[in-house]
């Protein structure tokens, strides 16, 4: 798509950048709560992950864990897991590391909670026992699971943005601001669960797609489509019916 410029009054492109500003600090403000919530949910995935598998390596008998991380195996019903051996292995070191650190009293709590149980205590214990970790990463590195190497978190934080730079490069859009939480989260990204990860873009998605539809809601009632020239007007039509083509199949 090509880019064109909008004949707007000076006036008027000030009172719509000012609003357009206000709009981008919700919205940023946001999606860092969001992002926020989204790592410290991960954080307690992972711990949960940790002890199920701790557990379900304590029920097998010798020579059988090692087999449910091959997928190439005759029996096509056998389970097995969708990650590597060498990751099962953190996430219990994780459980186990994140454990040591609460006292006696309070690991059962821990455990009672990481099974799904109601307990109150459970995000205070989580944070304890995770050095207030709010990423996976984060607690690893907190837990002595990985390294951090030569690579700060301000560092990564830094690549995951310009890894969301050029992703968005020629795709017809800006590229969206990251926040160092967000930056985080992607830099991380490997070490999160599979499930989390879409639990997390379903989020996103449902959340940017309700603001799109307000934005254009406003746009209509504003009667803001009569100031267009008429270039501008076939350019947004062209776009809309774009992007309606686009969801419609799905791509």
């Amino acid at each position: 798509m090509k880019n064109c410029e909008l004949s707007i009054p000076g006036e008027t492109r000030i009172a719509l950048g000012v609003d357009e500003a206000n709009r981008l600090h919700r919205y940023a403000t946001s999606q860092a709560e969001m992002a926020a919530m989204a790592g410290r949910n991960a954080v307690l995935a992972v711990l949960r992950l940790g002890k199920l598998l701790k557990d379900l390596k304590a029920a097998t008998i010798h020579g059988e864990w090692g087999q449910l991380f091959k997928k190439e195996t005759e029996d096509k019903l056998k389970p097995w897991f969708q990650f590597g051996q060498q990751m099962a292995n953190k996430y219990m070191r994780c459980y186990q590391e994140a454990v040591a650190r609460l006292g006696e009293d309070e690991r059962p709590a821990l455990d009672m909670g990481l099974d799904g149980e109601a307990v109150e205590a459970l995000p205070e214990l989580v944070e304890k026992a995770t050095g207030n970790a709010v990423t996976p990463r984060q607690m690893m590195l907190n837990l002595q699971v990985v390294k951090d190497g030569s690579k700060s978190a301000a560092h990564a934080a830094r690549l995951a943005q310009h890894e969301t730079i050029l992703r968005n490069r020629g795709t017809g859009r800006a590229a969206v601001p990251v926040n160092p939480e967000q930056a985080m989260i992607a830099a991380v990204a490997a070490v999160q669960p599979e499930e989390e990860l879409r639990e997390q873009k379903r989020q996103v998605a449902v959340k940017d797609a309700h603001h799109l539809v307000i934005l254009m809601d406003e746009f209509i009632k504003e009667n803001l489509h009569k100031y267009l020239p008429g270039p501008d007007r076939d350019y947004l039509l062209l776009c809309l019916k774009n992007v309606g083509q686009i969801i419609k199949e799905g791509k």
